[in-house]
């Protein structure tokens, strides 16, 4: 169904406009110097005035700061709109935790976070701080939250970033947080269809696959975007996943020149008949971004869109990444064309082109993006919102309402810190030190530790395995030894790195010795059942400190930014001394590890998922 504005506009467009507005295009960098693009060059305003593109998405190359940021997204809308041009879905990936893009911003402590609190509320204020933010600097898409179920404790890319591993706490946290981001009019994105949750191969790599019936699927990974769905969500993004249970046909490819399965972003099947047909979806079916190795390692780029679009994709995010100079638009120039060819030949039939526009238009309409009224943003008002006091507050409150204690012998927690107290704090890396102090700051200013207590602060590392030179002096000279334990694979879990025997070393070394260690786990919560000597052992489920974002390393550049931080680390110092009582709920299970089969037990439950001790704040 479409209302006649959007018909009209549709019948008024030409073959080309059409293919264009399914793009979701992006220039991170640009210019033979290949800086990164945080004002808007002036050929790539010619090119947006030119292409008519449906969508544009910015990372966080682009969006450093709150002023550039307006300007930018203002620039990109006159630029779209020049010529009668239709206004742009302008998107990022704010999901909060590991993966934050606007770096001014409030980074949130994750989903796992969100639902450790094991209070929707939480999520809801989640959203909508994102929210707030978002369309204060002219964003009116988030592709988030991630509603992939965390399944798989081996997972190399959702972890943390997956609400938990109950497709009900998933669907309801995720439907939570689309509710906050409802309230300041900005698109929620479900990702990633029909689920990432269950594999140990990360898209950004490889093609995973996942060996499920659909009755399987259904009962599990797919209920939390069916909640969505029912919920309103305007978007839902595809995984480049095989389900070779629900399609296991093949498709010629041209860059391989033989037979490939078809990933569930290329599946007829899996888009159109059970997501847009028995799940009833009638939104914007986005793909995830096409330059990720589970599509460009098997199609050439003009194929992977035909065949994305024919399948029942309604945008295509990065058609063709990475392109930083006018000459390069040969890429979108060979896709446009390749599209045109397919719907000549009716490979993709007009009406599924005008379907795919019609959803896109329909979207905008919704959101109120077709009226753009750019008068009504206004810089001030985005400065004093983003990152403002008031969401950084709220951020804190939920980061420590997150934070869960598995283990509290001789209720050690929280430390009683007098003026002879003396305390080292171990990180896992150097730029987690900052946070750890932070904590250590703010327990002094709410007064529940002396002034004239002692701290030191150092990061542990490979030729620190073994409690010897600095390490063993300053565990000698405390009296209290806090280590973040940050493992993230089963190689680490089975004690064969640095990140767990060095923290275990410690734990072992203080037990010895007599003196007070605590633990926090810091990555996926998987590690709270390695340390057995430690005498308090707790999980903040985030590691973010000022340090690279998972999905920004993965494509090769480095996020330093100075202003949002990640909260958890903080956090878990705060409910350590005090500041904040210990309320926290464990989102997952955490399974017995099998260190010599580095492998995680289907049945023995080290603790369940729901459980977490709690005391009172000092």
């Amino acid at each position: 169904d479409a209302s006649s504005e959007v018909k009209k506009i549709l019948s008024e467009m030409s073959l080309e406009k059409k293919i264009t507005q399914t793009l979701m295009i992006d220039f991170r960098k640009w210019g033979s110097s290949e800086t990164d693009m945080t004002v808007l060059d002036p050929q790539v305003k010619d090119i947006i005035s030119e292409y008519d593109f449906g969508a544009f998405i910015l990372f966080a190359q682009n969006i450093k700061e709150t002023d550039k940021t307006f300007d930018l997204t203002m620039a990109l809308q006159e630029a779209a709109t020049s010529d009668d041009g239709i206004p742009l879905l302008i998107a990022t990936d704010q999901e909060g935790g590991s993966v934050f893009r606007l770096a001014s911003g409030t980074a949130l402590p994750g989903n796992m976070a969100l639902a450790a609190t094991a209070d929707e509320n939480c999520a809801v204020m989640a959203g909508e701080i994102i929210g707030s933010e978002l369309s204060a600097v002219g964003i009116n898409t988030t592709l988030a939250p991630v509603v992939d179920i965390n399944n798989n404790a081996n997972n190399p890319v959702i972890g943390l970033r997956s609400f938990s591993d109950s497709a009900d706490i998933v669907s309801r946290f995720g439907s939570a947080v689309l509710k906050g981001l409802d309230e300041y009019n900005v698109i929620g994105c479900a990702k990633h269809f029909p689920g990432h949750g269950d594999t140990d191969t990360d898209s950004h790599y490889g093609l995973p696959v996942v060996d499920k019936s659909y009755d399987e699927l259904s009962a599990n990974e797919l209920a939390p975007f069916k909640a969505l769905i029912d919920n309103g969500v305007g978007m839902i993004m595809t995984a480049h996943i095989l389900y070779p249970q629900l399609d296991n046909t093949t498709i010629y490819s041209e860059k391989t020149g033989k037979e490939e399965k078809r990933p569930a972003t290329m599946s007829h099947k899996i888009l159109t008949d059970i997501l847009k047909g028995e799940m009833g979806f009638d939104g914007v079916v986005i793909t995830d971004g096409m330059n990720m190795e589970g599509i460009a390692a098997t199609y050439s780029e003009t194929q992977a869109v035909v065949e994305a679009i024919a399948a029942g994709a309604d945008m295509i995010c990065m058609p063709a990444t990475g392109i930083y100079r006018e000459s390069e638009m040969k890429r979108i120039d060979a896709i446009v064309e390749a599209v045109e060819k397919a719907v000549d030949s009716g490979y993709i039939s007009e009406e599924r082109l005008d379907d795919a526009v019609t959803r896109i238009l329909n979207l905008k309409e919704e959101y109120g993006i077709l009226e753009l009224d750019l008068s009504k943003y206004s810089k001030k008002e985005a400065m004093n919102i983003v990152g403002s006091d008031e969401n950084r507050k709220k951020e804190r409150d939920i980061a420590a309402k997150a934070v869960t204690v598995v283990k509290n012998d001789g209720d050690v927690l929280p430390l009683d810190i007098d003026e002879n107290s003396k305390v080292l704090m171990v990180a896992a890396y150097n730029n987690e030190k900052a946070q750890l102090l932070m904590g250590w700051n703010r327990g002094k200013q709410a007064g529940v530790i002396s002034e004239n207590a002692k701290v030191k602060c150092m990061n542990i590392s490979d030729d620190l395995q073994t409690v010897s030179g600095e390490l063993k002096e300053n565990i000698d000279w405390a009296d209290t030894v806090i280590a973040i334990s940050e493992v993230g694979n089963a190689d680490q879990m089975a004690y064969n790195s640095w990140q767990s025997a060095g923290v275990n070393n410690i734990v072992e070394y203080c037990h010895k010795n007599k003196k007070v260690s605590v633990v926090m786990s810091c990555s996926k919560p998987m590690d709270v059942q390695l340390y057995p000597e430690a005498d308090a052992v707790l999980a903040v489920f985030g590691n973010k400190g000022s340090s690279v974002d998972v999905t920004e390393a993965l494509v090769g550049s480095v996020t330093e930014s100075k202003q949002a931080y990640g909260p958890n680390i903080v956090a878990g110092i705060e409910v350590i001394l005090g500041v904040y009582g210990a309320s926290g709920k464990l989102p997952v299970n955490i399974p017995e590890f099998d260190a010599a089969n580095k492998s995680y037990s289907s049945t023995n439950m080290v603790y369940e998922r729901g459980f977490g001790l709690s005391y009172d704040k000092k």
